[in-house]
């Protein structure tokens, strides 16, 4: 394994991560995969959908020898916004095919289909099962009345 950059890692064998971020999230970032292909280079997930996060990938491609205009295809691993945010930008910049389990599709079209306000009380009374704590429950109650979701890729 090689640093390329303080976000991108080469693993060998033409497979290279990116670490893309996650705004304010505890997690920090979501690993993109690069993988090179005889058709283009191919994504394993994408990473969330932020202009921060998008900017950091576009640069880790570059540090790839690549661009996100390149991109022949992208794989993603499971529905979870941090793993498929991107994926819409990157097939409207390249063209590329993405690719998700049926299931995953369902739900991520499923997500798109909902109004912003009954996804964000879902979302909250999730949390609130789960004990998350006030701070992060709050955004979501804050963000229902004036959301408008964008449809995720799927």
């Amino acid at each position: 394994m090689a640093q390329v950059s303080p976000e991108v890692t080469d693993h060998g064998g033409g497979v290279r991560s990116i670490r893309v971020p996650i705004p304010d999230n505890p997690l920090g970032y979501t690993l993109v995969y690069v993988v090179d292909t005889d058709g283009g280079p191919v994504l394993v997930d994408t990473g969330w959908d932020d202009p921060a996060s998008w900017d950091t990938l576009a640069a880790g491609l570059a540090a790839c020898g690549t661009s996100p205009t390149e991109i022949h295809g992208v794989v993603i691993t499971h529905h979870h916004p941090d793993h498929h945010g991107l994926s819409g930008q990157v097939r409207d910049a390249s063209g590329a095919w993405i690719a998700m389990h049926a299931a995953d599709a369902a739900i991520v079209r499923r997500t798109g289909e909902t109004r912003p306000e009954r996804w964000f009380a879902y979302m909250t009374a999730k949390l609130e099962a789960a004990g998350a704590p006030e701070d992060h429950v709050a955004p979501l109650r804050a963000a229902r009345p004036r959301s408008r979701c964008r449809r995720r890729a799927g």
